[in-house]
């Protein structure tokens, strides 16, 4: 029974950190998309494209090579491109994106 009850501890202290992480990714991914929002802006003032498919890859590229796992590369990226495809719907329903 003393078994059970650390195992149940351990999952339980195991689940918090995951919780502390989730709201750490919350916070950086909205502070990413306020940043982002700021280079949109930035380039619509003075009338430069807003999408730059190069610079995405160049994103892409990099993330695959950060990785140290244990995400696999192929998945990693597929998470990052949600993640900035979901940024740059922020702009399309704002009105401020265009290619």
């Amino acid at each position: 029974m003393e078994h059970g009850a650390e195992m149940e501890g351990r999952v339980r202290e195991l689940r918090a950190r995951v919780d502390e992480v989730d709201r750490e990714l919350v916070r950086v991914l909205n502070e990413r998309a306020r940043i982002v929002q700021e280079i949109m802006a930035i380039k619509a003032e003075v009338g430069a494209p807003v999408y730059d498919p190069r610079r995405e890859e160049e994103i892409l590229r990099g993330v695959v090579e950060q990785n140290e796992g244990p995400i696999y590369d192929a998945s990693m990226r597929d998470i990052f491109e949600l993640i900035l495809h979901r940024i740059r719907d922020l702009e399309i329903q704002r009105g401020e994106f265009s290619r």
